[in-house]
C-alpha cells in the first residue's frame, strides 16, 4: 500500500559630445571624491547614494524585541528579526497549539535595500544567488511587517532579485547572464556614473592635466544639465518611470548610457487605469505623474528644476521647493492680483508666503507599498483627499484583465516591433503581477502579428512559446520554441523552455539536448540543472539524475526544497532509506508545507516502523491537501499498525471513493475489516 509521493535646460547640440564618454570604463565613486569631495559627501547622504548598504547595528533605525514579531495568518508562519553582533537575521518559525516551535529556519541579511526614507528591506545571498527576505522595516510607521507584495503571495526567503530590480536600486552589478538572480558582485548604492556615464576617460584626462579647451564642452563625461530636456529626463526615468519594462534586443537593465534616449533602450508600459488615476499612484511613478501636470506641459521643467540630485531632500527643506514654484509663478511687481487662490492670499506679498507643495502635491498612500505615505508628482490646482496606505485598493487583485499603455515614446502606428514589445509586456504582466488566463490569447495574437510582419525579438519568441505552454498548446509551443532556439542558439533561456515544452509533452528523451545546452551555456543557471535532472529521471537514467540534482543543490542548497525531495525520492524508490531520509528531511526543513515531501518522509518513517512520527507527517500533509491519496492510504496503514482500525477503515474507504478499484487499498481495507471482526 505504501505510496510515494531650474525650468530651462541646454540645447540638444550639447548631447553629441557627451556621447564620446559613453564607451569607456567605469571607475567608481571613490575616483570622483578626489576632485569633487563636497559633492561626493553630499550625494552619499541622499536616498540614491544610500540605496543599498550593509547593515550597521550601531546606526540602525529598526527596533527589535517582542513587538517586532510578525505573523502571516495565511501561511501560519511567524517572523522575527534580531541582531547578533553586527548582522541582522530573520527567523521564520511555526508554533503548534501548545506554543512549541515545530519548524524554523534563520538566515542573515547581506544587504539593506532602501535609503530608510520610506522602507528598509533586506537581501540575503547564498553562493551568489540573491533573494529578498520576508520582513521589511516601514520607517514612517516605525514597524515591521511583511515585505511589499508578500501580503498577496508570501515568497518567504525565495523571491529572486532580478537584474532590473537590482539595477534600479543600485549601481551596476556584476550579474551572471542567463540566471535569475546570480551576482558575482553587488555594489552598495547608486553611483555617480549612473547619471554621468562611465568616468574612466574623464579621470585619465584630469590626472594627465588635460582640461577641455576654453569655451568647449567636456567630452570625457556626461553633464546632464547640458543635455536637452528629453535626454535629461531619460537619465532620471531609468528608475523613476515605473511600469513593465521591455528592453530592446541586446539590451538589459545595465546597458543604458546617460546621454542617449531612453526610448531607444527600452519601452515602458503602465497600467492604463493607474496612470491617470487621480488618487492611486505607485512609489516610483514620479515621471509619468509629473507628465500629467500643466507645469510640466507648459514649461521646460525637468526633474532637476526642483531636485538637486547631489543633496538630500530633507536638507533642502520646504522653502527650497516653494522658491522653485515662485520662480515661475511670481506675478510681475505691478500686478496686485495674487497667483495663489487661497482665501487669505489678498495680494502679491501674501501669495508668496504659502506652502505651494503642501497645497499642490498630494501626499497619500501608494498603490504598491503598504504602510508608506509618499508624494505624488502630479502637480494640480485641487487635490483629492489624502488616503491612508491601508485604504488604497490593490489594482492587481482585480478579477478582470487590465489594459497596458506605453509611457515611453510611441512608435509609428502598426509598427511590427511595437507589437512584439506589447506581447512581452502582457506576458510579463501575466507572469509576475496578474495571473489571469485572459492575457494569454493577447500575447499570442500580438507576438504572431509582429513576427509575421518581419520583426523579431527573442523575448517575444519566448513569451509566445510560454503563453502557448500555459494554454496547454504543447505542440505549437514546441514548434515556436524550437524555431526560436535555432535562431538564437546562444540563448540559454530559449533552450531551457524548449526542454520544458518537450518534457510537458511527455518527450523526455528529446528534452535532454536543449536542457544540456542550457546548462552548458550557463553553468550557474541552476534551474536548467534541475530541469535536466527531471528529464534524466523521466528517461530512467537514475544515476545521471542524482548527479544533476547534486550539482544544482551544491550551487544553491537553500531555495529549492523540491529538488531535495526529488533527490531523496530517487533513493527511496530503491529502498535506500538511510540515504533518502536525510535528503527528504532537508526538503521539509526548508518548506514545511511541501506536501509531496511530507508524504515521502512519512513513508520513510513508516518503513522504519516509527509509526507515531509517520502519522504526524501524513496528518500534516492532509491538512494542506485533504484529498491526497498517498497520504490518506499511508495514514490508514499507520493507524492499522497502531490498532486504530476504525480510523484506518474511514481513510481507506475514502481512498477507494477517490480512486475506485485501487487494489492496494482494497487489500489493506480487507485486512482492516478482518481485524475489526476479530475484535468484536
Amino acid at each position: 500500500m505504501l505510496l510515494l509521493a531650474g525650468c530651462a535646460s541646454g540645447g540638444p547640440d550639447e548631447a553629441a559630445p557627451a556621447r564620446e564618454a559613453l564607451a569607456v570604463r567605469h571607475v567608481g565613486d571613490e575616483a570622483c571624491a578626489s576632485c569633487h569631495e563636497d559633492l561626493y559627501l553630499s550625494y552619499h547622504r541622499t536616498g540614491m547614494g544610500r540605496s543599498v548598504s550593509r547593515f550597521e547595528a550601531a546606526a540602525a533605525p529598526e527596533r527589535f524585541g517582542p513587538e517586532a514579531r510578525v505573523f502571516d495568518a495565511r501561511r501560519k508562519f511567524y517572523y522575527e528579526p534580531f541582531v547578533r553582533g553586527d548582522t541582522l537575521f530573520q527567523r521564520e518559525f511555526r508554533l503548534d497549539a501548545a506554543g512549541r516551535v515545530v519548524y524554523e529556519q534563520t538566515h542573515p541579511a547581506a544587504w539593506v535595500i532602501g535609503s530608510g526614507h520610506a522602507t528598509r528591506s533586506y537581501l540575503m545571498q547564498v553562493n551568489g544567488y540573491v533573494t529578498e527576505m520576508p520582513l521589511t522595516w516601514y520607517v514612517e510607521r516605525g514597524r515591521w511587517d511583511l515585505s511589499p507584495a508578500y501580503e498577496q503571495t508570501n515568497h518567504r526567503f525565495d523571491r529572486p532579485i532580478v537584474l532590473e530590480c537590482m539595477t534600479c536600486h543600485n549601481g551596476l552589478p556584476a550579474f551572471t547572464p542567463f540566471t535569475l538572480d546570480h551576482y558575482a558582485e553587488v555594489p552598495t548604492g547608486i553611483t555617480c556614473e549612473r547619471c554621468h556615464g562611465a568616468g574612466g576617460a574623464h579621470v585619465e584626462a584630469r590626472l594627465a592635466g588635460l582640461d577641455p579647451a576654453a569655451g568647449r564642452p567636456d567630452t570625457t563625461i556626461v553633464h546632464p544639465a547640458r543635455l536637452d530636456r528629453d535626454l535629461q529626463l531619460s537619465i532620471c526615468q531609468q528608475c523613476h518611470l515605473s511600469g513593465i519594462t521591455v528592453f530592446a534586443p541586446g539590451q538589459d537593465a545595465t546597458t543604458f548610457r546617460p546621454g542617449t534616449p531612453l526610448a531607444a533602450h527600452r519601452s515602458v508600459f503602465a497600467l492604463e487605469a493607474e496612470r491617470d488615476d487621480p488618487e492611486r499612484f505607485g512609489i516610483a511613478s514620479h515621471a509619468k505623474r509629473l507628465a500629467l501636470s500643466a507645469c510640466y506641459r507648459r514649461s521646460a521643467m525637468t526633474c532637476t528644476t526642483c531636485h538637486d540630485p547631489h543633496r538630500p531632500v530633507a536638507e533642502l527643506g520646504a522653502a527650497h521647493f516653494n522658491q522653485v514654484c515662485q520662480g515661475c509663478h511670481t506675478p510681475a511687481p505691478e500686478q496686485e492680483a495674487a497667483v495663489c487662490s487661497r482665501p487669505d492670499a489678498h495680494g502679491r506679498a501674501e501669495a508668496m508666503t504659502g506652502n505651494c507643495i503642501g497645497c499642490h502635491l498630494q501626499r497619500s498612500g501608494t498603490s504598491d507599498i503598504p504602510h508608506v505615505t509618499f508624494t505624488d508628482h502630479w502637480i494640480r490646482r485641487t487635490l483629492p483627499p489624502a488616503r491612508r496606505p491601508e485604504d488604497i485598493e490593490r489594482m492587481l487583485v482585480r478579477a478582470e484583465p487590465l489594459e497596458l499603455v506605453r509611457v515611453t515614446e510611441a512608435p509609428p502606428a502598426e509598427d511590427a516591433q511595437a507589437r512584439l514589445e506589447e506581447a512581452v509586456a502582457y506576458w510579463n504582466l501575466y507572469e509576475t503581477k496578474h495571473r489571469l488566463p485572459a492575457y494569454l490569447p493577447r500575447v499570442v495574437r500580438l507576438a504572431r502579428r509582429g513576427l509575421a510582419a518581419g520583426a523579431d525579438h527573442p523575448a517575444a519568441r519566448l513569451a509566445l512559446g510560454r503563453a502557448l505552454l500555459e494554454a496547454d498548446s504543447l505542440a505549437q509551443a514546441e514548434r515556436v520554441l524550437e524555431a526560436a532556439a535555432a535562431r538564437y542558439p546562444d540563448d540559454a533561456f530559449l533552450a531551457y523552455w524548449l526542454g520544458e515544452a518537450r518534457l510537458r509533452a511527455g518527450r523526455a528523451e528529446a528534452a535532454l539536448a536543449p536542457l544540456q545546452r542550457a546548462g552548458a551555456l550557463q553553468p550557474l543557471f541552476v534551474e536548467a540543472r534541475l530541469k535536466l535532472a527531471a528529464a534524466y529521471e523521466a528517461t530512467g537514467r537514475v544515476e545521471a539524475a542524482r548527479a544533476a540534482y547534486r550539482a544544482a543543490l551544491d550551487l544553491d542548497p537553500v531555495h529549492h526544497p523540491q529538488a531535495w525531495n526529488n533527490l531523496g525520492f530517487l533513493y527511496l524508490q530503491q529502498q535506500r532509506v538511510a540515504e533518502a531520509g536525510p535528503l527528504i528531511d532537508r526538503a521539509v526543513g526548508l518548506d514545511p508545507d511541501l506536501v509531496v515531501a511530507l508524504v515521502n518522509l512519512g513513508s520513510v518513517r513508516l518503513i522504519e516502523q516509527a509509526f507515531e512520527a509517520a502519522a504526524a507527517l501524513f496528518e500534516r500533509a492532509l491538512e494542506a491537501d485533504p484529498d491526497n491519496v498517498a497520504a490518506l492510504g499511508n495514514l490508514g496503514l499507520v493507524y492499522a499498525h497502531l490498532e486504530r482500525y476504525e480510523e484506518a477503515r474511514v481513510l481507506l474507504r475514502r481512498v477507494l471513493r477517490l480512486t475506485p478499484g485501487d487494489q492496494r487499498a482494497e487489500a489493506a481495507l480487507a485486512q482492516v475489516e478482518q481485524r475489526l471482526r476479530g475484535t468484536r
